[in-house]
């Protein structure tokens, strides 16, 4: 591939311990981690941050987000963060 350039990725977890965490994501139903550690695999396989992103479905833009997350945060940094949404108008009584 013509002009990809390598991304450095920070090995936080073994080959060996990042099957393991993605098994045990898929035990507790986090699809949403599970996606993202694949990500991780595919770059500790040598693909590009693109080619890593379009084997999960994700644009270029989350993959490159993913990737600076792992770097920096590890596993917890793919965990999802949910802002909680917006406060209910309604009071608990009414």
């Amino acid at each position: 591939m013509a002009g990809a350039r390598r991304f450095e990725i920070v090995e936080h977890l073994t080959n060996t311990e990042l099957n393991q965490a993605i098994e045990e994501a898929q035990k507790v139903d986090e699809t949403r981690l599970v996606r993202r550690l694949c990500f991780v695999k595919n770059l500790y396989d040598g693909k590009t941050q693109q080619q890593a992103g379009e084997a999960v479905g994700v644009s270029q833009l989350t993959s490159s987000r993913w990737a600076r997350e792992w770097n920096e945060r590890g596993v917890e940094g793919l965990r999802p963060r949910f802002g909680g949404g917006r406060l209910p108008k309604l009071t608990p009584t009414q």
